[in-house]
């Protein structure tokens, strides 16, 4: 089975329904289940909430939101500046990269809610619009 191949691999693995990200080693798949084992700290991910997995390097992993990984510039995405693109960004839960200058401050980040001068993200953070960029990614070409 294709699943297979993935045991013992260490991972970094990125869920739709959250801004967190996860790395570790899949240590097994609960076909019954539909769920994906992941170590060395025993935690199960259903297997239907995976966005992307990609292979990372072995060692100390930490768990939450960035988890180490560093941000990447995305092929398609574009800088919001339309109340229709934010709308539509808490809408589909889309993970979004905040920018003040050229620095990372937030990268796959959830926004809950807008107004014109201000952005609230899941994690209670509220950020001016006018001091910060918010970059979301296309899902087109996926």
């Amino acid at each position: 089975m294709k699943h297979e191949r993935w045991i013992g691999r260490y991972v970094t693995i990125f869920r739709m329904d959250e801004d967190r990200i996860y790395t570790g080693r899949i240590d097994g798949w609960d076909h019954e289940k539909r769920r994906l084992q992941l170590g060395p700290k025993l935690m199960f991910i259903p297997l239907d909430d995976i966005l992307k997995i990609t292979v990372s390097e072995a060692g100390t992993h930490r768990r939450g939101p960035a988890a180490g990984v560093a941000a990447r510039s995305h092929s398609v995405g574009y800088v919001m500046k339309d109340p229709i693109q934010f709308d539509n960004a808490i809408h589909f839960r889309s993970p979004v990269t905040v920018w003040a200058g050229d620095e990372v401050l937030r990268y796959r980040a959830v926004i809950v809610a807008h107004n014109s001068r201000e952005v609230v993200l899941r994690t209670g953070e509220v950020l001016s619009k006018q001091e910060h960029e918010f970059v979301v990614r296309s899902v087109h070409g996926n």
